[in-house]
């Protein structure tokens, strides 16, 4: 006798992939400004339709993975020890069409960020941003001084509690470099649309960046917001798609 038919069973299973992808966004989150954002690095291995994403244990793993274009994450220095961290991703990962992000959330765009910043910094331009960065990064900081090792910004207190979780950027010639270490500095990823980028500043260099879009410059880069141990700033850097670092989520709110 039949107890619970195929699709009862299938829709429990889907709620279950649900539910595990999201467990660790619900730890913590908070509102600033009109935003609601997560208060802890993404540590999922899964995307939001339960299938799983690659592990990468070694320097060689990651390289298979990233230089196809594959979704992949590592944790710091590839030891579990570091898990606390949260995980480390490439863009592929990020950016894949699957959904890293469960149901209700989003990865951040930039504007995302730009909004986030501008919160905390209301003078702050796209212009000023991409050339100078942003103050506000002290009040992005955790104000827990055991993790930032130097600087101890006096900012308010934004409770995005982001820690320098470190990264990773892999190299051929220079692999003694491969890890932004960890108490010093942390990257997250945005989604990065160029164009729509460019045309919200009003960039000296305007036409020089829309060519290098044109020529296809910025395939292989998307934009990550950094903060490091010896300033209060957040500021932007264009790096490869194949780098590893933290995610945050922000949640999608209906009009």
């Amino acid at each position: 006798m039949k107890v619970f038919s195929k699709t009862y069973i299938n829709l429990v299973i889907i709620v279950i992939f649900i539910f595990s992808s999201s467990f660790s966004v619900n730890e913590g989150y908070e509102k600033i400004g009109n935003q609601i954002w997560t208060t802890k690095n993404l540590a999922v291995d899964k995307f939001r339709n339960g299938e799983k994403i690659i592990e990468s244990k070694s320097k060689e793993d990651w390289y298979k993975a990233s230089y196809k274009g594959e979704p992949t994450w590592c944790y710091y220095m590839f030891d579990e020890k570091y898990s606390h961290l949260g995980k480390l991703y490439n863009y592929f990962a990020v950016s894949s069409h699957k959904n890293i992000a469960p149901v209700g959330w989003k990865v951040p765009t930039y504007f995302d960020y730009f909004e986030l910043i501008k919160y905390l910094d209301p003078l702050i331009s796209h212009e000023y941003l991409n050339g100078n960065g942003s103050l506000a990064g002290g009040s992005l900081k955790i104000k827990n001084t055991q993790y930032w090792e130097e600087k101890n910004c006096k900012q308010i207190d934004s409770k995005f509690n982001a820690i320098p979780s470190g990264g990773y950027s892999p190299s051929l010639s220079y692999p003694k470099y491969d890890w932004d270490k960890y108490g010093e500095v942390t990257r997250f990823w945005c989604i990065t649309d160029w164009r729509k980028i460019i045309d919200a500043g009003d960039f000296d260099d305007k036409d020089r960046l829309l060519k290098k879009l044109k020529d296809g410059r910025f395939d292989d880069a998307a934009i990550v917001l950094r903060l490091s141990k010896n300033d209060c700033e957040i500021s932007m850097d264009d790096d490869p798609k194949i780098y590893g670092y933290s995610l945050r989520l922000i949640k999608m709110i209906s009009n």
